[in-house]
């Protein structure tokens, strides 16, 4: 039996995607994750493994690991109202409570939207949403796909998400969270923003939009989004001038996702070398020698 005391979020991650690897399953990368999730636990966890994956009315929350009433079982439970993608994420993440947290929480966990986004704060959370992402959307393959200095649109992300069979929500965070550019992802509804992610880069250089504190973020007038006129040259992106967004340049991509009812977009500003739409090769980074050694 392997020792796995101490093992963190990087390290169950890479040594299950080593498994489903090396057992080259017909579809890699679509794989059953709540078979998954009970033979890994059934494995390494003899004593208490996860018995159970199961759609519920969570009624507000999009997951939860929850133990049984011996505590010699745990069971994941999924809202069955959200979309197959989302709930294979969310089995993921809550895979990733039960490997890393259920001895620290032996009551269970429940998660909403923005804790199995990872972008809720928490930091368990934020460990879950990285397990899952990592175990789904291997970083080597995708950055194969997407390399962290290119400039993608919502097709390049959207073959990822088919590729993946997640939401395009996980695909594109998955992206934000590794790219060298200065970009924002924003969800609206309504005129106004429901939440807003920025890469690193975009961060560091004061490019974000606050939407858990403050007064509501209305979007700009001007902006392709606020203006609902949906078309495909706003999907496939337009620019604006500096004072639209930000004060600067930016490209803003947006569709209307009608069956969530919701504005999804993009920005892209210029990096420091000036350039928007080029790509540099991409050195090799720890992630890269670790799989490749």
């Amino acid at each position: 039996m392997i020792d796995t005391a101490g093992w963190g979020v990087e390290r169950w991650a890479f040594h299950l995607t080593h498994l489903l690897n090396a057992a080259n399953p017909p579809d890699r990368h679509r794989f059953d994750v709540g078979e998954l999730a009970k033979e890994v636990s059934r494995n390494f966890f003899p004593e208490d493994p996860i018995s159970e994956v199961v759609e519920d009315d969570l009624d507000g929350f999009l997951g939860a690991l929850v133990p049984s009433e011996s505590g010699k079982r745990w069971g994941i439970l999924v809202d069955g109202n959200a979309s197959p993608q989302r709930q294979r994420f969310t089995i993921g993440h809550e895979l990733g409570h039960y490997l890393l947290h259920r001895k620290k929480y032996p009551n269970g966990i429940h998660c909403d939207e923005a804790a199995v986004d990872g972008r809720d704060g928490v930091l368990v959370e934020q460990e879950a949403n990285a397990f899952s992402a990592t175990l789904l959307m291997p970083l080597d393959d995708f950055k194969r796909r997407i390399s962290a200095k290119d400039v993608p649109s919502f097709d390049d992300l959207g073959a990822c998400a088919e590729r993946y069979d997640v939401s395009l929500t996980a695909a594109m965070l998955r992206w934000l969270r590794y790219t060298d550019r200065r970009s924002i992802m924003i969800v609206s509804t309504d005129g106004f923003a429901n939440w807003a992610w920025s890469s690193e880069p975009a961060f560091k250089s004061g490019r974000y939009i606050r939407t858990r504190s403050g007064p509501p973020y209305e979007l700009p007038v001007g902006s392709g989004a606020a203006a609902g006129k949906f078309s495909d040259e706003l999907r496939a992106g337009i620019e604006h001038a500096a004072g639209v967004w930000f004060n600067e340049p930016v490209r803003e991509l947006s569709f209307h996702a009608t069956n969530l009812n919701a504005i999804y977009t993009l920005l892209h500003f210029r990096n420091a070398d000036g350039g928007v739409w080029h790509a540099e090769p991409e050195t090799e980074d720890s992630y890269d020698r670790f799989n490749r050694t």
